[in-house]
């Protein structure tokens, strides 16, 4: 949405009846800084560094937007789709840029831009700028804006002054939206290590371009004779998010520049908007969140909320369903400033089973009283309860699963984990070293521990996004093999990720079909176990998958005072294969 109110003056007319913030006197041309980016990008935070960089050093003069596209930009999951496209990759597709990182400095053609276009690599920008900094600029812009956090709408008031004379007939103005602070994956974040939040490990993005509020190319600015005086106002009623990541009107920058068409930009200049708090009480309910179960009836919910009001948010009523279901209430007390956020966890919140489920959450009773703004008081989300959905294999029997990974040449991009029904990672691997040679593929082996009928998921991701198995990289691939000696997973071609969810309820059977000649008493036993049979080693394991019993003595004569009371699952190795027996501790 956008609100204009247009003005043209001759100078004269402009210096006696209008108050403007926008500077009349000549001055120089300030740098905008594109960047073209990415998270699968290894060198990508060198560029941010030397970005970031040449900002402090011209504070006020050169200014950076940051826009994820092209390949490298591929998502890695929920959360981390940070393109705004089509715009995004339109201004990178007219820089005629020819690898990642690379960036355009006011779009100007130097002698070192690549292919005959505007991109340079990093380690050109600072001369550019250098370069272009001494320049006289024939027009001023001015920059202020507000944000109403109980409507969400930020305004941006646009004045430009024309110090000087050009060869053309129009210029385009353009407004763009940059936020800083958005925490996602980042490859090669070892360059740019101030970025890495040492608790989470996450990179922090920042000057990342959002939202082109005056479109790809701008609006015409149709008279720029010396003297002119120009002004618009602008509105956007922001979204809670872009493409699934968050848009935080607290942590956003207002980006401004005249170029003379879809390039040579010939300045601009940064603003942070006021925060305007309306409401004295106003709890904004920002999002909520509930783990995938694969067979449990039970999941965590996350949710977020951020202090609205103008008034410190000290008490909340959080109200919560899953499915329609009952609603119960969480009531959370602390001290948040205005614009502070925080995130709780309910844990173990019953559900009846479907195969997509729905949180409902509602937020009430700000410091006790009533909210001011209902309007941003719900949030809803939805997750995944996969036996419901019948896609939870079955038959994997339990104990030691191994896992054979064969990566493709760039192995740096590949990772895996197994979790089980309570979201707790049971094994994991990679990233691997990447060969980037065809015909030598990392390949590595793992283990796992299965606790008898629990369930798990495998997943493994690429995070470039071309999976692991490829005619010009190398065909990976991924096998998992449980006690018994049974393959029940195994793939390789996927993009971005594939998952694999399975039971550990199987029975071990010897690999020959021979009646198995082992045999376990007594049960429940106490102290001495006795096994018949041949058999070459064992194993015995809780209930929880962890390991607690080994042994090579083939005797027959088990010890297990030393245990607890309890359920035990022993994998016995036999000549025929591995066997699976369940016996009770009682003392």
């Amino acid at each position: 949405m956008k609100k204009i109110l247009l003005s043209l003056f001759t100078v004269s007319c402009f210096l006696s009846n209008a108050q403007t913030f926008v500077s009349t006197s000549p001055e120089n041309k300030n740098i905008i800084l594109e960047e073209f980016t990415g998270i699968s990008c290894g060198y990508c935070p060198d560029g941010h560094r030397i970005g970031q960089e040449l900002h402090d050093l011209n504070p006020n003069d050169v200014f950076l937007i940051n826009i994820h596209t092209g390949g490298y930009a591929s998502p890695q999951g929920p959360g981390t789709d940070f393109r705004v496209d089509p715009e995004g990759a339109n201004i990178a597709n007219q820089s005629g840029l020819s690898g990642y990182p690379a960036g355009t400095v006011n779009r100007h053609q130097f002698t070192m831009s690549q292919g005959g276009g505007t991109a340079m690599s990093r380690g050109d920008w600072t001369n550019a700028s250098t370069q272009l900094l001494a320049e006289a600029s024939p027009v001023n812009i001015g920059l202020q804006a507000s944000v109403d956090m109980a409507t969400n709408i930020l305004t941006v008031d646009v004045e430009v002054y024309y110090t000087g004379s050009q060869s053309i007939s129009t210029n385009m103005l353009n407004i763009m939206v940059v936020q800083n602070g958005i925490a996602g994956p980042q490859s090669g974040s070892s360059y740019n290590p101030s970025a890495i939040d040492p608790v989470t490990g996450l990179y922090s993005h920042n000057h990342m371009l959002r939202h082109t509020m005056t479109g790809n190319w701008g609006e015409t600015i149709s008279t720029i004779t010396q003297g002119t005086f120009f002004s618009n106002q602008y509105t956007w009623n922001m979204p809670a998010d872009i493409n699934g990541v968050m848009l935080d009107p607290t942590n956003i920058a207002v980006i401004g520049f005249i170029a003379e068409g879809q390039q040579e930009i010939l300045t601009g200049t940064e603003v942070y908007p006021n925060i305007i708090f309306a409401n004295q009480n106003d709890a904004y309910c920002m999002s909520s969140n509930a783990n995938d179960a694969i067979c449990g009836t039970t999941t965590d919910i996350e949710v977020t909320f951020r202090n609205y009001g103008f008034d410190p948010l000290t008490s909340l009523d959080i109200n919560y369903s899953i499915n329609g279901g009952t609603a119960s209430t969480y009531p959370w007390t602390g001290n948040l400033a205005s614009a502070g956020t925080e995130t709780i966890i309910i844990p173990a919140v019953s559900f009846s089973a479907q195969a997509t489920n729905t949180v409902n959450i509602t937020t009430a009773n700000p410091n006790g009283t009533t909210d001011q703004n209902a309007a941003n008081d719900q949030a809803n989300s939805s997750f995944n309860q996969y036996s419901s959905a019948g896609s939870v294999n079955p038959g994997v029997v339990p104990g030691t699963a191994s896992i054979d990974i064969v990566c493709d040449a760039w192995g740096g991009e590949t990772t895996w984990e197994i979790t089980d029904d309570a979201g707790n990672i049971v094994a994991s691997g990679g990233p691997y070293q990447s060969m980037q040679t065809a015909g030598t593929y990392p390949q590595a082996t793992a283990y796992a521990t299965l606790a008898y009928d629990q369930c798990y998921s495998f997943l493994i991701k690429d995070s470039y996004g071309d999976g692991i198995n490829g005619a010009q990289y190398g065909a990976g691939s991924f096998t998992i093999t449980d006690s018994n000696g049974n393959t029940f997973i195994t793939g390789g071609v996927f993009t971005d990720e594939v998952r694999e969810n399975f039971q550990a309820n199987g029975s071990a059977t010897n690999i020959n079909n021979i009646v198995s000649k082992v045999t376990v008493f007594p049960s429940p036993v106490k102290n001495i176990l006795t096994i018949e049979g041949d058999y070459k080693d064992i194993e015995m394991y809780n209930l929880f998958g962890k390991l607690v019993l080994s042994s090579n003595n083939n005797s027959g004569n088990i010890n297990v005072s030393s245990l607890a009371n309890g359920i035990y699952m022993l994998n016995i190795r036999t000549i025929n294969g591995t066997e699976n027996k369940k016996i009770t501790i009682s003392k």
